[in-house]
């Protein structure tokens, strides 16, 4: 495993003791956390009042969880069932607390939310040309495309087994799932 400056100390492993599921979300969260992203939305939504779970610390992590595969603001529990990798998480009503003083605060919180998300970015790109130099071109097709990120998709049908109520299977009786992978490649080559 390659360890860069942000995740010295992490170690990623497949048996042992203390093993917890959504491992890989810490990466994500310290990620978050590294680029500024937690501490830009921190700041955008500071209120001045005393609180127990800074609200930019839940909003990150809400992100967190959504990058993780929630689909329901009860899937980011999943963080606090975990509290020897993650620590203390806030609780699902205070992350409805939060969701709703940013829709109270209207446009300016948007903009200082937009501001926040946006600076981490650019940080986050700019740390990848101090390492690599200017981003390669894309190839596709039979052209570079310069100055673009290439995001590729694919689903691929996978036969499953559900034991859910009013389930119903394709014509070979089984609930077929269609994950997504996704792979983002900076620059050009395959």
């Amino acid at each position: 495993m390659n360890v860069t400056a942000w995740a010295s100390g992490l170690e990623v492993t497949g048996d042992g003791t203390g093993i917890v599921s959504h491992a890989g979300l810490g990466l994500v969260r310290r990620l978050a956390d590294k680029t500024g992203l937690t501490r830009g939305l921190s700041q955008a939504l500071f209120s001045g009042r005393l609180v127990q779970h800074d609200r930019g610390r839940v909003l990150a992590d809400i992100s967190c969880a959504i990058a993780d595969g929630a689909r329901a603001i009860s899937d980011f529990r999943v963080l606090a069932d975990q509290a020897e990798a993650f620590g203390q998480v806030a609780s699902v009503p205070t992350v409805y607390r939060t969701l709703e003083e940013i829709t109270r605060g209207g446009t300016g919180t948007e903009q200082k939310l937009t501001a926040a998300i946006g600076a981490a970015r650019r940080y986050a790109w700019a740390q990848v040309v101090a390492r690599h130099g200017t981003l390669p071109g894309v190839r596709v097709a039979d052209k570079t495309l310069q100055g673009v990120t290439c995001i590729r998709i694919d689903a691929t049908v996978t036969p499953a087994h559900s034991g859910k109520e009013l389930a119903e299977g394709n014509f070979k009786g089984l609930c077929d799932v269609m994950p997504l992978v996704v792979s983002e490649r900076v620059g050009g080559g395959q």
